[in-house]
C-alpha cells in the first residue's frame, strides 16, 4: 500500500501522473484522508477538481489551514466571491480538529461530489437562488412602470 510520503516524493519528483495515482489509491483505501485531499489538490490541473478536493479535507477537519489556503488561492484576490468565501470560512466554527460531519465523501476527483447544505439553507438564510428571481422580477416591473411613464408623456407632449 502506497503513502502519503511515497506520493509527496513522487510529486516532488515531479512524476504528477505517479503522484496522482498513489493519491488516489490511498483515497480508495480511506477517503477520509485529508492528506491524501490535498496531495490530489496538489497534482490535478482543473479547478473545480482541485476545489473539490480542498473541500472534502475541510469536511474531515475543518481547521485544516492548507485547505482553507488552497480554495482562497484558485481565484484571483479581486474577485469579490473570494472576499464571501473569506468570510464564510473566518465563521466556521473551531470545533474538534477531527470532527467530520455525516456527509458524504465520493472518491475521485471528476466523480466527488459534495453534498452538505449551504451555510445559507442551514442557519435559516434566504437563499441566493430566491434573492436572484426577487431582483430580476422587481427589475421586470421597474422597467415597465418606467416605459409606461416614457409612453405616456411622449404621448401627451406629441398629442398623438
Amino acid at each position: 500500500m502506497p503513502t502519503i510520503d511515497d506520493g509527496r516524493s513522487a510529486l516532488d519528483s515531479g512524476n504528477l501522473q505517479q503522484a496522482r495515482l498513489i493519491f488516489e489509491a490511498i483515497l480508495q483505501e480511506n477517503s477520509r484522508n485529508e492528506e491524501a485531499w490535498l496531495g490530489l489538490a496538489d497534482v490535478l490541473t482543473d479547478t473545480n477538481d482541485k476545489r473539490i478536493c480542498y473541500e472534502n479535507a475541510l469536511k474531515i477537519n475543518r481547521n485544516n489551514q492548507a485547505a482553507r489556503e488552497g480554495l482562497r488561492n484558485l481565484e484571483p484576490e479581486e474577485d469579490p466571491f473570494v472576499a464571501a468565501l473569506k468570510e464564510q470560512t473566518a465563521t466556521i466554527p473551531m470545533d474538534d480538529e477531527s470532527e467530520a460531519d455525516d456527509d458524504e465523501i465520493f472518491v475521485g476527483a471528476e466523480e466527488t461530489m459534495i453534498t452538505s447544505a449551504s451555510p445559507a439553507e442551514s442557519k435559516g438564510e434566504t437563499p441566493t437562488v430566491v434573492l436572484i428571481a426577487a431582483g430580476l422580477g422587481l427589475s421586470v416591473i421597474v422597467f415597465a412602470v418606467l416605459a409606461g411613464v416614457i409612453f405616456f408623456l411622449l404621448t401627451s407632449i406629441t398629442g398623438v
